[in-house]
């Protein structure tokens, strides 16, 4: 492992909540990454922001009536409260409007491109809307992509990655007044690929990403990389920092990368060290990991690699963790047509730690996936009340009852052989999910549920035997109490609400980043520690 590991999270446009299938992919991976690697002792940051200046915002507000600042304004503090209520945030969230050192450093990097030559101007096709009487851009055209035909905005296919610009999409039509748009040429900002292929194919070849996205990588260098616009003509963004560009802006899939940096400057100021980030990003022992959803992979995949190729001295991504669509019940979810579950809403309804090892279960890693309330339902009525808390409380209470809540000194080789080998395998079977190089959330979470079963089982079956024919008590409750503190510890990334409770329960060592990651050999609940009187569920049936 790296010096130093940094996090991203691909930042949300501020134009609405956040729903479960957004949770269920890069936040929920970058969040579980982080306290992983906390666990284990290696020196990360996770940072994010979101979007302010994208085009869908003054698109939302012009739809509710608001101006676009206070769209931003509004939705971000309403995903913020989203994120801090899944256990989700961020060590640093960066809020654009309100950091006036975003836009300058924007503006600090564009320069640096433009006079590393990276930044070039050409006439462009670009979509103009007659009645409209101006160009018009992503959030604010839609027809059907040029290379799959499914449905898509202006820049990005949602489907298969490919950039629409320049030329746009086919049958094209503008989304404020519903009319179809010709092409018209443009003076625009551009960053020509084509230099780039070679340093981006020798990136491609020795990264352990995962297989869709070196894949479509791989195909656009196939493909021909292509010219990229990075400007538009706009009244609301960052503007150009260039004279003769007064009104127009730079797009934000160009600036993104540069938010990340902005995020992690704003987190080195609070903590009293403004000029740590440059350390970070031109550290090249800095493993950088990218949490996207697939449609986010030019920009994260090839766009900014190439940016931060031309800048010369800074780090390119270690990782790029993609993730695919998550559907509800089968369909999209659609705030259109009120087919969502929100975050606000259902983490209220619900603790975070069931949503979030539901979300683990069932994460679109390498396929869609699916939520249904049904399975969720399952998840905590069987899993979580049925199981792990049925098997906690009854470590607990037959440990008050027959030693007095104090865990019997007992010699580990006359544990049962099966509870052993659960308790000193486990640690090391969820570091191979949790390890970046294998990192799966469904991985690590098949794992936990697979052992609380085991386990649930193997007390079950001591409770039901008479107790004259019973193996002997005490190594069997030394050795599930052992293991309940194994489960609580290597549980802390999935649930970390759960792991501090029980952790504390047990008498474990719980620091303010939670309970630390087991090291081999080492006793949690040693015999002679005492533990609680009575275990205090966490979880209800649904």
């Amino acid at each position: 492992m790296s010096k130093k590991v940094l996090i991203t999270c691909a930042p949300p446009n501020p134009n609405g909540d956040l729903h479960l299938g957004h949770l269920s992919g890069p936040f929920m991976g970058a969040d579980v990454l982080r306290r992983y690697l906390v666990a284990r002792g290696v020196p990360v940051s996770y940072v994010a922001y979101t979007d302010d200046h994208s085009c869908y915002v003054p698109r939302r507000g012009t739809e509710l009536g608001w101006d676009a600042r206070t769209t931003a304004f509004r939705y971000t503090s309403r995903i913020e409260q989203t994120l801090a209520l899944a256990g989700m945030l961020p060590d640093y969230y960066e809020h654009p409007h309100r950091e006036p050192k975003h836009d300058s450093l924007v503006h600090e990097h564009f320069l640096q491109l433009w006079k590393n030559g990276v930044i070039t101007e050409q006439e462009l096709p670009t979509t103009y809307c007659r009645t409209c009487d101006g160009f018009i851009y992503e959030a604010y055209i839609r027809g059907r992509c040029r290379f799959c035909a499914a449905p898509s905005d202006g820049t990005y296919c949602e489907e298969c990655g490919y950039p629409q610009e320049p030329g746009g999409v086919v049958d094209g039509h503008c989304v404020t007044c519903g009319g179809e748009p010709e092409l018209r040429s443009a003076p625009r900002l551009v960053v020509p690929l084509a230099p780039f292929a070679e340093r981006l194919s020798a990136l491609y070849a020795e990264s352990p990403w995962r297989k869709r996205v070196l894949e479509f990588c791989k195909g656009m260098i196939e493909h021909g990389l292509p010219v990229v616009p990075i400007s538009r003509e706009a009244d609301y963004g960052i503007p150009v920092p260039l004279e003769g560009w007064e009104g127009h802006v730079l797009d934000t899939w160009f600036s993104g990368i540069f938010g990340y940096i902005a995020a992690t400057a704003a987190h080195g100021t609070a903590l009293g060290k403004p000029d740590e980030w440059q350390k970070v990003w031109k550290d090249q022992e800095t493993e950088l990991v990218h949490f996207i959803g697939f449609d986010c992979s030019f920009s994260h995949a090839v766009l900014w690699p190439a940016l931060l190729l031309g800048l010369g001295d800074y780090i390119t991504p270690k990782y790029v963790m993609s993730n695919e669509f998550y559907t509800l019940e089968g369909d999209k979810f659609s705030t259109s047509r009120g087919h969502a579950i929100w975050g606000f809403d259902f983490l209220r309804e619900v603790p975070s730690d069931a949503v979030r090892l539901h979300l683990c279960l069932t994460a679109p890693e390498e396929a869609k996936t699916d939520f249904r309330l049904a399975d969720f339902d399952r998840t905590v009525n069987t899993l979580l009340v049925g199981q792990l808390e049925d098997w906690a409380a009854s470590v607990v209470s037959l440990l008050a009852q027959e030693h007095g809540s104090v865990v019997p000194g007992t010699d580990r080789a006359d544990w049962p052989a099966a509870v052993r080998s659960l308790a000193e395998q486990l640690p090391e079977d969820m570091a191979g999910a949790l390890e970046p190089d294998d990192f799966s959330l469904r991985g690590a979470a098949s794992r936990l549920t697979d052992a609380v079963t085991r386990a649930s089982e193997d007390l079950r079956q001591y409770r039901e035997t008479p107790p004259a024919e019973r193996p002997d008590a005490a190594a069997v409750l030394a050795s599930h109490a052992e293991l309940l503190g194994v489960v609580a510890a290597v549980s802390a990334p999935l649930m970390p609400v759960w792991s501090r409770h029980v952790g504390e329960q047990l008498g474990m060592a719980v620091t303010f980043d939670g309970v630390a990651w087991p090291e081999q050999g080492q006793a949690l609940v040693p015999g002679g520690q005492h533990i609680a009187q009575g275990y205090r569920r966490l979880f209800q049936e649904r």
